[in-house]
């Protein structure tokens, strides 16, 4: 009788497993779906409001990115409004503290020391990396507007607005199911997994850049783990992208 409340029991654990992660798999899904819709809606409205002819490659290419970024947080809204049962708690907002600006300034400074240690070994080892296709389009229209369009759009859009999503939804969703490290491996695993069609270059180079996203969700989603709190890997996320944006923007204009 043991033996088989204990089969029946492992049976129950591995469907409920299997479940919660198609469930984050159909997640994912409704996102892309919601994120090119609001993206698509957004650019129609856009051209409405104002004539392609008068709009700037620019304008056009920070508003795109703008609206596909928030049609994330539109799904998440939608979804715990419709089943609050998801997240109990809902989404872990509260007032930042002075150990959560501890948490934000490290939670910075160690994920550019990640990109630098990785990207160092990439090229040590001569092995190839992706290019970003943000980063490419800001390259080929390389402007002040562009850059300081894009460090904008990454604090106060991409950076919320992929968090969220990741941190919020996902590692929370799967934190009731899974440990935390579980959690935190797995979102980050699907983290990486998305931004796979925001990549261009050879498959070596597609794959070592997503590793390196997957080490740096990491540490996102670890600080969102000990902080309890959205703003901390929002904060770091943003800024760590802003960053990005800045040097970059400074490689191509001076």
């Amino acid at each position: 009788m043991a033996t088989d409340s204990t089969f029946e029991e492992d049976v129950i654990y591995l469907w409920r497993t299997l479940r919660s992660i198609v469930l984050v798999l159909v997640f994912i899904f409704g996102a892309i779906i919601t994120s090119l819709i609001v993206g698509y809606v957004g650019i129609v409205v856009l051209d409405q409001a104002s004539p392609v002819a008068q709009q700037s490659e620019t304008a056009r290419f920070l508003a795109s990115a703008a609206f596909s970024e928030l049609g994330y947080a539109i799904f998440v809204s939608g979804l715990l409004y419709w089943k609050t049962d998801l997240l109990p708690a809902g989404l872990r907002f509260r007032r930042p503290t002075h150990r959560d600006a501890r948490w934000i300034l490290g939670g910075i400074l160690v994920m550019i020391v990640t990109e630098y240690v990785l990207t160092s070994l990439f090229t040590f080892f001569n092995a190839p990396t992706a290019q970003n296709a943000a980063a490419i389009e800001a390259t080929k229209h390389a402007s002040l507007s562009m850059f300081g369009g894009l460090i904008v759009l990454s604090l106060l859009i991409t950076g919320p607005c992929e968090e969220i999503l990741f941190r919020g939804l996902i590692q929370g969703y799967l934190r009731r199911h899974f440990s935390a490290i579980g959690a935190i491996l797995l979102a980050s695993l699907f983290f990486a997994s998305v931004h796979l069609f925001a990549l261009q270059g050879s498959l070596s180079g597609i794959r070592n850049v997503l590793l390196s996203l997957f080490a740096l969700s990491l540490i996102l989603g670890f600080a969102y783990e000990r902080t309890d709190s959205l703003f901390v890997p929002i904060l770091i996320h943003g800024s760590y992208n802003a960053i990005l944006f800045a040097n970059l923007g400074l490689s191509n204009l001076y």
